[in-house]
């Protein structure tokens, strides 16, 4: 009966989801600039647990006062095989990678098998809480997924952003799937909110995989980062699925310190923001905020003096004739005798003065060329002008010889003589 009640919702639900974009191998690399400094702990409070670094505020050992609070108390585990494995205080969720705004623990995932004749053969369930009181949301590039061709579920979420979704994933042959392709065919996914703190997922079937038990026994349900899984046709059949998902997908938190926001945060005695950083705004919805390094600076902003300024001329940031100075924050690039531009590598580098253009000479050279051009054009006008005159006269008395040589004629036949009569 739960099946249907839960289908029913679902499909109330699915226009509501927002789409899942295409699966892309494309990873986007976190920040860890907090672990990048000289000095990451406090003093006297290891760095490592295992193959794990743990920057300040986070802290290695319970109750150690290596964190700036219980709740980034580190739990390192010796009772594992080594290296030792980090858990968050005194739960059970494991830490994979702690970044200046994120960190990522291992996932859970649910799953459900059924042999040919539809009898559930195994079932796991996957909810997370991350408690209320906690400095820590389920990041939004986490995408619940679903894998199986006879499955449909729901994630439901509460303690921050109350919120139900889901989706479905069905096909009748292993013909049907497109690898690469989480769109509901094999495979689908949905998006969560910001804010989230705890979800529960509810796996469930339509037909017991009756039909489809030579491709795919089991159905898969888990919330993880959205680059880190592609869908591929042989996940159907991969016994070792659920496994190497959990290794292979983790679920990136969001964390932030406290519940006020900078403006109030900055006003109180426990502002955790040290020398040369700003305040930064967690942008969940819940209050909080995180501490980043001024530009030029480096280091660990949650631990005193604070963040220390970066010696840009370490990495040669100006020309091969320009003397770098370091700044506080910045650096200025100037060039050696006998050069002159900015000095910078990227901008206008540094350039001999011999080699400087010519602008003076340049100018006369022009001018005198284009005062010379002038005359010539000149000179040529009254020539072709002088030579058209000459012509025009040539042609006036050519003219004139011809119509006085005609008159004369004419005059000699008019002239008769004259005899005397007889």
């Amino acid at each position: 009966m739960f099946l249907h009640y839960a289908l029913f919702h679902l499909l109330l639900l699915l226009p509501l989801a927002p789409a899942a974009p295409p699966n892309t191998t494309n990873v986007t690399m976190n920040s860890h600039s907090i672990a990048a400094g000289a000095t990451i702990t406090k003093p006297g409070c290891p760095s490592k647990c295992g193959n794990l670094t743990v920057p300040f505020p986070f802290g290695v050992g319970v109750g150690s006062g290596c964190s700036i609070g219980s709740w980034f108390d580190v739990n390192c585990s010796t009772s594992f095989d080594d290296p030792p494995k980090a858990f968050i205080g005194t739960g059970n969720l494991q830490i994979l990678d702690i970044s200046d705004n994120e960190i990522r623990i291992k996932s859970w995932v649910a799953a459900s098998c059924y042999n040919r004749f539809g009898t559930l053969t195994r079932q796991n369930v996957a909810n997370i809480d991350l408690k209320p009181s906690s400095p820590y949301t389920f990041s939004d590039s986490n995408k619940f997924t679903i894998v199986g061709c006879d499955e449909f579920a729901l994630i439901a979420g509460s303690e921050g952003r109350n919120f139900t979704s889901g989706c479905v994933s069905i096909c009748s042959s292993s013909e049907d799937l497109i690898e690469g392709e989480c769109s509901g065919i094999g495979c689908c996914q949905t998006a969560i909110p910001k804010g989230l703190k705890k979800f529960n997922s509810n796996l469930g079937t339509l037909n017991n995989h009756t039909n489809i038990t030579s491709f795919n026994p089991c159905g898969y349900a888990f919330l993880g980062d959205q680059n880190s899984y592609i869908f591929h046709k042989s996940d159907l059949l991969d016994q070792t699925f659920q496994n190497r998902t959990i290794e292979n997908v983790p679920v990136v938190i969001d964390w932030a310190i406290g519940n006020q926001n900078c403006t109030v945060a900055r006003q109180s005695n426990d502002y955790a923001c040290r020398g040369n950083s700003t305040c930064v705004d967690s942008d969940t919805g819940l209050g909080g905020y995180r501490c980043s390094c001024l530009q030029g600076y480096e280091g660990n902003p949650y631990l005193s003096p604070g963040c220390t300024d970066v010696n840009e001329c370490e990495n040669s940031p100006c020309d091969e004739h320009g003397i770098c100075t370091n700044t506080p924050g910045s650096y200025n690039c100037s060039c050696a005798d006998g050069y002159f531009g900015d000095g910078r590598k990227e901008g206008h580098s540094c350039i001999a003065q011999n080699s400087q253009f010519p602008v003076i000479k340049f100018a006369l050279g022009m001018g005198f060329g284009f005062l010379a051009s002038i005359i010539a054009v000149t000179w040529l006008y009254f020539s072709i002008k002088k030579r058209k005159l000459i012509k025009l006269r040539e042609k006036f008395f050519q003219q004139n010889g011809d119509s006085n040589s005609g008159q004369y004629s004419l005059d000699s036949r008019m002239i008769h003589p004259i005899h005397s009569p007889r």
